[in-house]
């Protein structure tokens, strides 16, 4: 049975444009990037554990219910128009969605664990999205072991990008165990302002030359960092590595979890902030690992960090995305000084944005990321030209408290990015319920084996605990 929304137009995939208008450049930004090669959606891969009823009732229940829900938000009636640099994409809001289409249903070929579902959502990673449509799915993916099914959520970016995707999933989600089923993510609208907030947002509307001149005297400042010893890391100063090499439309998913607590102590005993923490214990697994595989670079690895930019005040607009860069000091073999330098890098990154006006940080990380862009799209720079960082290291806040779907609790939240050309690794981490979850998503033909990088993680979070081991109060040292 097909489950179409609103009205049947045979031979009509998009329906009937309601509306078009361009998309903002930070948007478009991620249409211009989109090549066979590089497909630019996010996405977010939850598992869920049932508390006694079988998961393959769980699963039918889930999707009974959710074909039901053709209260489709405008978001997820958007269907974007694709167009080259430099002209902005446009976006249509259409009539009528194929809910079959957005919505499938997966059963794994035996009970599997991790191995297998990681395979599934890989190939899942490796396809482009149909441009006629708009650009997002659901998975409900059953079979797991352990009484468990997993929920895949994909978008493209310039239709939502991954905080607000991991906000989105977390507003779907029920916070108590005993609750119906939750609302399915495509019904969810954006929150809109009160007036208040709309009228305070209008009176302070910031002076666009300002912010733009600041943002440019920033961006200089950052790109001539390299000059000095101030621990300011700017772009284009990463080396050529393994990491940065043709990659090709595969993906290879695999995911790692990390206890919050010890987080958090490392964070007291060493004095760096839990996200130091966290691109410390990458930067550590990411040594090892291209050590295994002969390819470490005598200069340290450059990460760029994605920042959230909050959306003016008032405004019912998704958040943007920002950048900093940070250095990753894989060329210190002590995990002490490597999370110093990387502290340290932070730190100057956070202090240099921090100075900037109302409104900059936007226009600072289009300016930033600039090169970065011209860079994708110029034919052939790629290889020629040295690489603006070396992968994305991002980190997103998830909910803190247990998220429930049809009763069954949530037990792991992976996010899952996007690969640019010449950059075959990207590791997205998310916060959730006591827990640090890290997505890997890598080009396999570029870096082989790269699951051994995810069981690293573990390893190296133990490394900086038997660094710290004295520091820290009542923590036994790791074996």
């Amino acid at each position: 049975m097909s489950h179409r929304i609103a009205a049947e137009r045979k031979g009509n995939i998009v329906g009937r444009q309601k509306r078009s208008k361009h998309l903002r450049i930070d948007e478009s930004f991620w249409v211009w990037l989109e090549s066979p090669t590089t497909p630019m959606h996010v996405a977010a891969l939850a598992t869920f554990e049932t508390d006694g009823e079988p998961a393959a009732e769980v699963v039918r229940r889930i999707l009974a219910d959710f074909r039901k829900r053709t209260d489709v938000d405008p978001r997820f009636r958007t269907v974007i128009r694709m167009r080259r640099f430099p002209r902005r994409a446009r976006r249509a809001l259409v009539d009528d969605i194929d809910l079959d289409f957005h919505l499938r249903h997966h059963t794994l070929s035996a009970a599997g664990g991790e191995s297998e579902l990681a395979q599934l959502v890989s190939q899942l990673r490796s396809s482009r999205f149909d441009t006629r449509r708009p650009m997002w799915q659901v998975h409900v993916i059953e079979g797991l072991s352990g009484n468990r099914f997993a929920v895949y959520l994909a978008a493209h970016h310039a239709l939502i990008n991954g905080v607000d995707a991991v906000r989105l999933l977390s507003r779907s989600l029920a916070t108590d165990g005993g609750a119906p089923v939750a609302t399915p993510v495509w019904t969810i609208g954006r929150p809109r302002p009160t007036d208040i907030e709309a009228r305070r947002a209008t009176k302070s509307r910031p002076n666009p030359a300002r912010a733009l001149f600041a943002a440019a005297k920033a961006v200089g400042t950052l790109f001539l960092a390299w000059r000095t010893n101030a621990p300011l890391t700017g772009p284009f100063t990463a080396p050529r590595s393994r990491l940065n090499v043709d990659i090709g439309p595969r993906r290879r998913v695999c995911t790692a979890s990390i206890d919050l607590n010890r987080i958090k102590d490392l964070s007291k005993a060493s004095g760096a902030s839990p996200n130091d923490i966290v691109l410390a214990a990458c930067s550590t697994a990411l040594r090892r690992y291209l050590l295994d595989i002969g390819g470490l670079p005598d200069k340290p690895l450059i990460a760029g960090c994605p920042v959230s930019i909050a959306a003016p005040e008032g405004s019912n607009a998704d958040s943007s995305i920002g950048i900093m860069f940070a250095d990753l000091a894989t060329d210190q073999p002590d995990p002490a000084a490597r999370l110093t330098t990387i502290s340290r890098s932070t730190t100057a990154a956070k202090n240099h944005q921090a100075a900037l006006p109302h409104a900059a940080p936007l226009p600072y990380s289009i300016l930033a990321m600039a090169p970065h862009t011209i860079r994708q799209l110029t034919p052939g720079a790629v290889e020629r030209l040295a690489p603006a960082f070396n992968l994305i290291v991002s980190n997103v806040p998830g909910p803190s408290q247990p998220r429930y779907l049809a009763g069954a609790r949530m037990a792991g939240l992976y996010p899952l990015s996007l690969l640019f050309k010449g950059e075959a690794l990207n590791i997205t981490a998310v916060s959730y319920a006591g827990r640090m979850h890290l997505g890997f998503t890598a080009c396999p033909t570029a870096l082989p084996e790269v699951q051994l990088l995810a069981r690293y993680i573990d390893d190296a979070v133990d490394e900086l605990e038997d660094r710290y081991a004295t520091a820290i109060p009542d923590l036994p040292k790791p074996a």
